[in-house]
């Protein structure tokens, strides 16, 4: 009798107990759900444990294209990675040839409208679309063929991840590139991106010769020796001149890096990093600087990558997805306040040296974890700034920069710092000189309190920029006045000029264009 009295209490607590856990287990799910699951900017924190990128999709920060049409019109919206540029547009196209856009070239003469186009859509400045255009969408104009000179013959709508796919096949890497694979390599050529590996350029410097589809509908070559005013116009010139096509550019040995991280405070980081490059082992260097306020400027973490001896049983991974979650978590912790930036400084400097192996390939060290970036918030945005300053020139701007950000209360999420070469090719070219680019991301409000803070930054940073012979790079956002644009850039009435001898009906259009000319 006591022992069935026993068991019965026993089964009565394992019920209470199965019970409370159910009962706590559906209230999770519930909390899940309503509280993740459902609303856009946290449900990555479940998705990321167990991310599995999309067949034949490419990753972009841009919203996703919808009501895109293969042979007639059908109105759209479309918008850059900063959401801030909303453009409606006649139709959106997704050319997979030639003959497609030579297609539709023919059909916007002959219905009057202009031509805009666009890669991965993170040039945030208006210079992916014009209102009421026929936009290309060339992300499905993507042959990548290699060849056996060890260039690479590339359509303009290709991503830097494709080459690098192709080219780790026959030992080959990149030549200069962003700081992420996932841009198309015709929108990279159309602001004349620059790389983090010091021995190049812009990426003029590596393209051998590209194809322009014309106004009229005309193939035409460009190289330094053939059409060389439109070679030097079309790379940095916006997308003002045609379709490029296709692109033939130099590639580099895949070789094996040994990565490295040092902090320095911020007075010491150039002088580090200029020594570092006239050191003949090292082929990518760059810095990233701490930005909360008690640290605000004053530190900087170097990451530089020497080639040692050649490991053949590495193997590229080119995907970005290193360590995601935790990245983006951190990442997402240092958006909300100060105490959160402070946390992300101590994960780079504790943790986030060994988040990445000792030794890697060219295209592995070449491919950033771009995920980390992504964002539905829909209160606040982030977008993009780059400053390029002369060598000499770099600690009273440091100074200078600091003041400026404490007295627009501006919420600084991340600093990189590049050298950049000397370009004399390119017609607008940022760099005339040995530069150090400071690769800037803000978190703005959507409204627009959001655009008028940034207009007034912007416009203090421009006038700045030129007492010291500094430059804006052109690829983003507009927050300056024309008049400030056309004065530290002379040259963009020579390529406003060639765009009239090119393009007199203006076909080719954006944005950016309309409001710079």
């Amino acid at each position: 009798m006591i022992r069935s009295l026993n068991i019965a209490k026993i089964r009565k607590k394992v019920t209470k107990k199965l019970a409370i856990l159910l009962f706590g287990s559906i209230a999770g799910l519930i909390s899940l759900k309503f509280l993740v699951w459902d609303r856009d900017n946290y449900r990555w924190l479940i998705e990321d444990l167990y991310y599995r990128p999309p067949i034949d999709t490419k990753l972009t920060l841009a919203p996703a294209l919808t009501d895109i049409s293969r042979d007639k019109f059908r109105a759209a919206t479309i918008t850059d990675a900063s959401r801030l540029e909303p453009t409606p547009v006649a139709a959106i196209y997704q050319p997979q040839s030639v003959d497609e856009i030579r297609h539709l070239i023919a059909t916007a003469q002959r219905t009057g409208h202009k031509i805009s186009m666009s890669g991965a859509r993170h040039s945030m400045g208006g210079q992916i679309a014009a209102p009421n255009s026929l936009h290309l969408d060339l992300l499905k104009f993507d042959r990548v063929i290699y060849n056996a000179d060890t260039t690479v013959t590339v359509a303009s709508g290709a991503t830097w991840q494709q080459i690098q796919r192709e080219l780790g096949k026959h030992g080959r890497a990149v030549r200069v590139m962003q700081d992420s694979n996932i841009f198309s390599v015709g929108g990279s050529l159309s602001v004349n991106a620059h790389g983090k590996d010091p021995r190049f350029g812009s990426l003029i410097e590596s393209v051998v010769s590209f194809k322009l589809l014309n106004a009229q509908g005309v193939e035409i070559n460009c190289s330094r020796t053939e059409n060389p005013e439109l070679f030097r116009a079309t790379i940095g010139g916006m997308g003002l001149f045609g379709v490029i096509t296709n692109v033939v550019l130099k590639t580099e040995p895949n070789s094996t890096y040994k990565y490295t991280v040092v902090h320095k405070p911020i007075e010491q980081a150039i002088d580090f990093m200029e020594a570092q490059i006239k050191r003949s082992n090292l082929e990518s260097i760059e810095a990233q600087v701490s930005i909360d306020r008690d640290n605000y400027i004053k530190a900087a973490q170097i990451y530089y990558f020497d080639k040692v001896p050649t490991n053949p049983q590495l193997v590229d991974d080119v995907s970005g997805d290193n360590s995601i979650w935790l990245r983006k978590l951190v990442y997402r912790t240092s958006r909300a306040n100060n105490w959160g930036r402070q946390f992300r400084w101590f994960m780079q400097q504790q943790i986030g040296s060994r988040l990445d192996p000792s030794q890697l390939t060219r295209n592995s060290a070449m491919a950033a974890p771009f995920r980390t970036l992504q964002l539905n918030d829909p209160q606040t945005t982030d977008v993009l700034q780059e400053y390029f300053i002369p060598v000499a020139k770099v600690p009273e701007f440091i100074a200078a920069y600091r003041k400026m950000l404490l007295t627009h209360d501006m919420q600084l999420l991340n600093v990189t710092i590049r050298k950049v070469k000397p370009d004399t090719e390119a017609l607008v070219s940022y760099a005339h000189t040995d530069m150090y680019a400071f690769v800037s991301y803000y978190k703005i409000p959507k409204a627009e309190t959001g655009t008028a803070q940034m207009t007034r930054f912007t416009r203090q940073m421009m006038d700045y920029l030129q007492t010291i012979d500094g430059k804006f790079y052109l690829a983003y956002r507009g927050y300056y006045s024309r008049s400030q644009i056309h004065q530290m850039y002379p040259q963009l009435k020579t390529l406003f000029q060639l765009k009239q001898t090119y393009d007199p009906t203006e076909l080719f259009s954006n944005k950016w264009y309309l409001v710079a000319r």
